[in-house]
């Protein structure tokens, strides 16, 4: 099993009495150094723009650069970089991408995604009917870039280039691994058709998560549409994660994470219900899946207190991990920065963590 970390750098409104914008940006260096020294394996930065509160996280290129300066051994990498052209040219995302393996001396990965969020779709000018095949459009044609002594050049419906000496080029051979970011299960089977890894975020339940897993495990096998020059067969799965040998402690901090980011994620979600969007079916028909209405219906409190939460005791979630694992789950990927859980607190979750839980795994 590999550890992960995920950032949103969040800084919930109002905060008078809170960290500022920019110390939010230091105090997630500074718990990142400490993972790498500790233990922990991959560092993964998202791509959000315009949502106030929820995520500082608009330029991970920039932050990522940092973090590869400061660290020697954890992997970092975009969870995700938007892909859709109005977001990022194709260039840019390669260009960006390959500056980042070598700054970091060969410890990047590369995901992708497409935003589910109607802000930052609206705010870009993009049809989300587009998203998806955006994203099918530009994957095979950044693996070009990376691998194409001159690329080629490309000619398709949302860009088109002429041939370039597009440099630099990435120092791992013959490319970054590269993940997508999957929610619904039509993401799952897409994941596996093009050969690459999972961030599974947002899961409605274990059980959900097991059946998405296979639906991966059985395309991957024989990549339909398979993108890069190898196979990343890979599952991570996100969750908020708070470590205490206390569990009184454990549940209360792990609440103030969590309350917050139950209420931000309904709040990304909410424009989308009651409204059928091509592309974000799945988003929309929530509202009338009742598995997740009885979801999202149960306590905060009693959600944590689940097999898969990991929040609690090292013992409870080594045990949440076991399950993860029994599930296909490769890389636990943990939201630790959430809501207004103290920087302190988390600095010493993670080394109660990575103390207790880590050598459980090795």
């Amino acid at each position: 099993m590999k550890f992960g970390l995920i950032y949103e750098l969040c800084r919930p409104v109002p905060f008078e009495d809170g960290p500022s914008e920019q110390e939010i940006y230091f105090q997630a260096l500074e718990q990142i150094i400490l993972a790498d020294e500790i233990g922990f394996d991959y560092l993964w930065s998202v791509e959000h723009h315009f949502l106030e509160g929820y995520s500082l996280s608009s330029s991970p290129e920039i932050f990522l650069s940092a973090v590869a300066q400061k660290t020697k051994n954890i992997r970092i990498g975009n969870g995700v970089r938007l892909l859709p052209p109005p977001f990022n040219h194709p260039v840019r995302s390669a260009e960006m991408g390959a500056v980042l393996d070598l700054m970091s001396n060969g410890r990047y990965d590369f995901g992708v995604g497409r935003s589910i969020t109607q802000a930052e779709l609206e705010g870009f000018n993009l049809n989300p009917a587009d998203g998806r095949p955006m994203l099918d459009e530009v994957l095979p044609q950044i693996v070009k870039m990376w691998t194409q002594d001159l690329y080629e050049g490309f000619q398709g419906k949302y860009f088109s280039m002429p041939s370039r000496k597009i440099i630099p080029k990435p120092i791992q051979d013959p490319h970054p691994p590269i993940w997508m970011a999957c929610t619904q299960p039509s993401s799952f089977q897409l994941a596996g058709d093009f050969g690459v890894g999972i961030l599974a975020f947002g899961i409605d339940g274990p059980t959900d998560l097991a059946d998405s897993i296979n639906i991966y495990k059985q395309s991957i096998s024989n990549p339909a549409k398979q993108v890069g020059l190898f196979v990343n067969n890979s599952v991570g799965v996100a969750g908020l994660m708070y470590c205490s040998q206390d569990p009184k402690d454990a549940l209360e901090n792990g609440y103030i994470g969590a309350e917050w980011y139950s209420i931000q994620t309904a709040k990304l979600f909410a424009p989308w219900v009651g409204k059928q969007v091509q592309g974000y079916e799945y988003y929309t028909n929530l509202i009338y899946d009742k598995k997740f209405l009885d979801k999202i219906k149960t306590p905060i409190k009693q959600r944590l207190e689940g097999d898969f939460s990991l929040v609690g005791t090292p013992e409870k979630i080594s045990k949440a991990i076991e399950n993860y694992q029994a599930v296909g789950v490769d890389q636990v990927i943990c939201l630790i920065q959430a809501g207004r859980i103290p920087h302190d607190a988390i600095l010493e979750s993670l080394k109660i963590f990575a103390q207790e839980v880590i050598p459980r795994f090795s």
